[in-house]
Formats: structure tokens, sequence, C-alpha cells
């Protein structure tokens, strides 16, 4: 109550910004610097870096610190990389704990977490968005960005996030020709990877479906399809699975507890399976640590399955070349 009082108005600007305000800020809802030095002698704020004040007992949180960090030093900077992807919900980075700003050319930060990017030139104001006080990029910069800064693996990741959530994939393809026209960046393959998922496919339901494809490519399991539908005779959809076999009737599931762990999901599923079996498929299930610790072996299992499932239905299957 006693904090509360004392920094009135600027008290209730910190509460919705993270606890966190400029001194500058504090001028103007009337708290100025022989009470800001007040303040600090009575333990009731802090100021981790020049001209930017926390209140000390508010929560000390992951946004807390990125907001300092977007506030510190003379010019405005925003939240890219993987702390635009934590702010986004992407996958990959929903609990990154890095502290990545974009910042104007010559500016710093003393933050010994914070990595300073000099390039916030690069940004336009359609790139920008607000998510609470913070600043950082929209959700098609920011897939480009994950995709030039970490890498192919991690790009494909968060495109696949972005194309589950029904983004358009038009204006993620003319973010990442603009973004490499103005960068020279190399988004080339990001260009590519758009270009092809507009032909059409379904995408994958998770990355964990992506890690259980890669343990499959083997000559030995022919005509493997993502995110497959099983119909009955009539055409009526009956089950989706992560992966399928379909010349042998084999659904390949990527078993994590997240989605496959509950009462009702477990009946979910097993009233899946059974309608799937009546049709004549049969459903396998691979783990996450197989997928990540033994994924020959898992190869090496969906092979056998297949000829197996190949003898049983009296299939030839194709010559591996």
């Amino acid at each position: 109550m006693i904090r509360s009082v004392a920094l009135g108005a600027v008290g209730e600007f910190a509460a919705s910004h993270h606890g966190a305000f400029t001194r500058s800020q504090a001028a103007a809802h009337e708290l100025h610097r022989g009470a800001i030095a007040h303040l600090k002698e009575r333990g009731v704020l802090a100021e981790p870096v020049p001209n930017v004040l926390v209140i000390i007992g508010a929560p000390a949180t992951w946004e807390q610190r990125l907001y300092v960090a977007n506030l510190a030093g003379s010019s405005p900077s925003l939240s890219i990389g993987a702390s635009a992807g934590r702010l986004q919900h992407v996958d990959g980075f929903v609990d990154d704990p890095r502290l990545v700003v974009a910042k104007r050319r010559g500016a710093t930060v003393r933050l010994d977490d914070v990595t300073v990017m000099q390039t916030l030139a690069s940004y336009e104001p359609r790139d920008i968005v607000q998510i609470g006080p913070i600043a950082c990029t929209g959700l098609a910069r920011t897939v480009c960005d994950i995709y030039a800064m970490y890498g192919r693996e991690m790009g494909e990741r968060a495109l696949d996030d972005f194309q589950r959530r029904g983004a358009s994939l038009r204006w993620l393809e003319q973010t990442a020709r603009r973004v490499q026209n103005i960068k020279g960046r190399g988004l080339t393959a990001m260009i590519d990877e758009i270009e092809a998922r507009k032909c059409g496919g379904e995408v994958r339901g998770s990355w964990f479906e992506k890690l259980v494809e890669l343990c499959l490519r083997s000559r030995h399991i022919p005509g493997l399809e993502r995110q497959y539908s099983i119909r009955n005779a009539a055409g009526r959809f009956v089950a989706r699975v992560d992966l399928a076999v379909p010349l042998v009737r084999l659904g390949i599931e990527a078993h994590s507890r997240e989605f496959h762990v509950g009462p009702r999901r477990e009946a979910i599923d097993q009233r899946r399976d059974n309608e799937a079996a009546l049709l004549g498929w049969e459903l396998t299930y691979i783990g996450y640590g197989d997928a990540t610790m033994t994924p020959k072996q898992v190869c090496h299992y969906i092979e056998r399955l297949v000829q197996r499932r190949a003898t049983d239905l009296g299939i030839a299957l194709p010559r591996a070349s």
C-alpha cells in the first residue's frame, strides 16, 4: 500500500508495463527526479540500466527483463528473433530464455544477457506489432528472422507453426522476398519451401512428426505420406494419421504425451484405431524418446512392419532402388 501511494499514477502505469518504466514516463506521471531518488533510497525502485526504473517486488519475469532491454538506451528498440518468437508463441520458442532486441546502428545496452542487433533500420512499420507494452516483429517477419538467424531446421519448424495457424503463405512469401531484397539475407531456401507448400500438401501436426518422418527415410518404406486421411469405401472420413504407407494400409502416429495421454484422448484414439482396423488398417505408435535416441531402430522396425503387412495382404512391394 505504501509503495502504490508513493508511486501514484506511475505505479498504475507500471502495473500494466511489467513493473518497469523510464524516467521520462515517470515525469509524465508527475514523478520527478527528487522523488525517484527518495524511492530508490527506500528500496521501492531499482534502476537496472540508466533511465529505466523497476518496482522492487514486481514479478521478475522474462517479459520484464525484455521490456527493460527494449527501454534501455537513447533509441527505441524492437524485440526480434527468439524473443519475438516467444512473444508470438512460435513452436520451438515458447520457453526460449534469450533476450534479443534490434536497435539503431551504434546503440548498445549494458545488460549482460541481452543480444543487441544493430538492425532497427531494416524493419518497416508493417513489420511491427505491439504485444502488451512490448514492440516486436509481427508473425511473418518473425518467421523470416528465425529462418535467417537460427537456420533451416528451426525456420522450418516456425514455418510449420505459421501454416498450422492458417496464416497466409502469400503474406509470408512477400515478406521473405522483401527482407531478402533489403538485407540480402539467405532466404532463398525459405522462399523455395513456401513455393512448394503453396502447391498443396498437408502441414505437419507438430514438429515431433518431422522427427519421426526423418527416421523413416528409407527406400524400403515406399509411398510414405504425411497427415493421411483414412476413408471407407463410400469416401466417409474415418481417421487422420500423422504418417501412412497407404500401399500396405499402415498408419504411423507420433505418440506424444501432450496429444495422446489422458482418459478422453485415449478413448478417442482407441475408437479411431478400432474403426481403422475394420477397414484393414494397422496403426502403430512411435514415442519421442525412440525417435530422438534410436532413430535407426525405429526405421528398421517400420521397414519390417511394412514387409510383414505386404506379406499378410499378398502385396508385392516396389523393388527398392
